[in-house]
């Protein structure tokens, strides 16, 4: 039995970046403040909730800091709240949602009717749309759009989204408009992992996706790899399911891969691949960290959209 994890699974450099910055205000000051989870994976913010970094959703509940941005920003209101309280602030908004933010302030300032690919709902798209004073227009992959025509448009990206979303919708408003401006604002580790992630599912028998329940790109990752073989999205050992990997025969399946979100700790990773081999009887091949886990090189190919399932 091959089990083999995809290349660039785990902590992207933001994800890293911001808690790092949490853990050295926990060891600075004892606690702090997170505006919201400051990653979308439970086990890391419980985590950091027991050396004293606590999330708390209401601004006007907080009494004192220092308060730590997440990862996917706030919006320019409550930064604003957070500056006349005279809060310690401690900027861990990954550096790619702060550069969509830039974007987002220049194409509303030239008038530009800007389209944003991404969920609605989500934090980083709900502070994006601060940043933009006209109404912009939150598209998902799949929804229709008004036939009408556009002077200038604009179209900016949540960082997790993927490439086939963001040319859909290029394609859709090119003839639509005098003026089209793209900000191609996909961070790079996402769309490599996606690909690696994808590379893997079509040699595979079954995909586990690591992450957080609530991550959008674990959820995208999750969507991806399905439309290729089948999928399992975990969060922990506690939901692996001794029946994914034996055919009706009780006979084990031949190929398992491993992805992860970019908010998934290397330990989940290690842990979960570890439980997988226990389950299928390979208890003498365990790993101690990430890099121990086999990975899997992608051979060269074209994009084999005959493939994926029907």
């Amino acid at each position: 039995m091959n089990i083999r994890l995809a290349k660039n699974s785990g902590f992207c450099f933001g994800v890293k970046r911001a808690i790092k910055l949490a853990e050295e205000t926990a060891q600075n000051y004892g606690q702090a403040i997170t505006i919201g989870p400051i990653i979308h994976n439970p086990q890391m913010v419980q985590q950091l909730a027991n050396v004293g970094i606590k999330a708390i959703d209401d601004i006007d509940s907080i009494l004192q800091g220092p308060v730590i941005i997440r990862s996917h920003g706030i919006p320019q209101e409550s930064l604003q709240k957070l500056i006349e309280k005279q809060f310690q602030i401690i900027d861990a908004t990954c550096p790619d949602v702060a550069k969509a933010h830039k974007f987002a302030k220049l194409a509303d300032k030239e008038n530009y009717k800007i389209f944003i690919v991404g969920d609605p709902w989500h934090p980083e798209i709900v502070a994006l749309k601060s940043y933009i004073k006209s109404e912009a227009v939150i598209w998902r992959d799949g929804e229709q759009l008004p036939d009408k025509f556009y002077g200038k448009a604009a179209i900016i990206c949540q960082t997790t989204q993927n490439s086939h979303s963001l040319e859909k919708l290029t394609g859709y408003l090119l003839p639509k408009c005098k003026e089209l401006r793209i900000f191609n604002t996909i961070c790079n580790t996402t769309h490599v992992r996606q690909e690696a992630s994808l590379d893997l599912a079509k040699v595979s028998d079954i995909m586990i996706v690591i992450g957080g329940k609530n991550s959008a790109n674990t959820l995208m990752l999750t969507k991806l790899c399905s439309e290729y073989t089948t999928t399992k999205h975990i969060e922990t050992v506690d939901e692996i399911d001794y029946n994914w990997f034996y055919t009706e025969k009780d006979k084990k399946i031949e190929n398992i891969g491993i992805t992860a979100g970019a908010s998934t700790p290397d330990g989940i990773i290690a842990d979960i691949y570890n439980k997988i081999k226990v389950t299928v009887g390979e208890a003498d091949s365990l790993v101690k960290t990430i890099n121990d886990i086999p990975g899997y090189k992608e051979e060269p190919h074209e994009f084999r959209d005959s493939k994926r399932k029907q």
